[in-house]
């Protein structure tokens, strides 16, 4: 990897450190004090918003941040002229789910999904760092992202320590997400005069995204759907708690992710602008070694002290989350793997192929997750997203373009004995 590469990924990893602290000090005192039944409704609420998040991008992560890593102005014109579009998308699907909640949910389960509507709603507007990322500007994004997440962090660790109605977070559950937007926009707009786009040529646009993005949008809610299954099965066969449980386990699985997602998204430009076939192979087999080495010792620890860190960070109510933990680390490494495999496939076009396959995985998720979660509880639900993980990797992927994938495994494998 060359200098502006590894430069980019020790920027997006400087924010993420910072997301560590505060997972550990701060993030789990407040678990501790809200217990796993609040903090459960908290995540549940989320990841339902989350999800209506991604069908209002409809894809636009990936192809924005194609545009912009092969011509800067397209993908600038593409994220002016569909932003109207995405907030459409998110309200119509999001204002049901509200409803819903109003007339359903207890008193205080309804201003949890409130905020969460809120911070997701300016989450699918925030398509902004995708133009960072893509350009290997991520020291924007960090000092950014930095701002917002050291206020959000603080508030939620003062409403703990003040031992404030639980109430309060919702503050810092939208903070979160205001502070990086707002700021983001106002530099994005300063430093990218406005241009007028010709009614002709939004509409180009919008056809763009509507066409290559519904194709892309199945799959990345099929993603956001197997990635998520495990909580709401959890909370339709036992409670908030579990769903609490398996959300620290999976918060501190995924904890060390961006250390691997930094490196993937700093190479992917190099490797989506590269036009030999053979060479892009290559360049991708080697960052499939890459994560690999940069996962074993991370596992390994984890395996070692995640007992005692839980007991001691989040106490004795979340210690049913050890075993799940290890499990999920595990499919960490795993979902990096997929998501280097999945932006290969793209690479090539294959939005249609990477639509119908999470489609297949979604449904293989929900029958592995019925049966798991049913008989196995939280460990259960760890156990079939590590099996799915596993399948979404390999056997799903091995379709494309007569076994382009499997020749990308094969070549990594190979690059081991090197």
């Amino acid at each position: 990897m060359n200098k502006k590469i590894i430069s980019n990924s020790i920027w997006m990893m400087s924010e993420k450190i910072i997301s560590i602290f505060g997972l550990i000090f701060v993030t789990s005192f407040v678990a501790k004090y809200v217990g796993p039944t609040i903090f459960g409704d908290i995540a549940l609420a989320m990841s339902i918003f989350q999800l209506v998040q991604i069908i209002s991008q409809l894809g636009s992560d990936v192809l924005i941040f194609k545009r912009i890593s092969r011509k800067v102005s397209s993908g600038v014109n593409l994220i002016n002229v569909t932003l109207p579009l995405r907030v459409s998308i998110y309200l119509l699907f999001s204002l049901p789910v509200l409803l819903y909640s109003f007339i359903y949910n207890h008193h205080s389960g309804f201003y949890y999904v409130l905020a969460a509507f809120i911070a997701c709603l300016l989450q699918a507007l925030d398509v902004y760092a995708i133009y960072y990322d893509a350009l290997l500007k991520s020291k924007v994004n960090t000092l950014i992202n930095i701002v917002g997440l050291i206020i959000s962090l603080l508030v939620r660790w003062l409403i703990a320590y003040f031992e404030l109605n639980p109430l309060w977070l919702v503050i810092p559950i939208v903070l979160a997400a205001l502070i990086p937007f707002s700021i983001r926009y106002i530099v994005y707009i300063t430093n990218n005069a406005s241009t007028k786009i010709s009614p002709r040529y939004q509409k180009k646009y919008k056809i763009y995204l509507l066409k290559a993005g519904s194709t892309f949008v199945l799959s990345s809610v099929s993603v956001a759907i197997y990635t998520r299954l495990s909580l709401f099965i959890l909370g339709f066969f036992y409670s908030s708690s579990a769903v609490g449980l398996f959300s620290v386990a999976s918060t501190l699985a995924t904890s060390w992710a961006f250390i691997l997602n930094s490196i993937i998204v700093s190479t992917l430009p190099s490797i989506f602008s590269e036009n030999n076939k053979e060479h892009a192979l290559k360049q991708t087999a080697k960052l499939n070694i890459i994560v690999i080495l940069i996962s074993v010792p991370i596992v390994l620890g984890v395996y070692l002290l995640g007992g005692p860190f839980i007991d001691f960070f989040y106490g004795a109510k979340y210690h049913d989350a050890v075993e799940p933990l290890r499990i999920l680390c595990i499919s960490t490494v795993i979902a990096a793997l997929g998501t280097v495999s999945a932006r290969f496939i793209a690479k090539y076009s294959g939005y249609l192929y990477l639509s119908k396959k999470m489609l297949s995985v979604a449904i293989t998720s929900l029958f592995l997750n019925l049966l798991c979660v049913y008989f196995g509880g939280v460990k259960g639900a760890a156990f079939a997203t590590l099996t799915t993980e596993f399948i979404s990797l390999t056997l799903f992927n091995y379709f494309f373009k007569n076994g382009l994938v499997l020749k990308l495994h094969k070549d990594t494998c190979l690059l081991k004995l090197r």
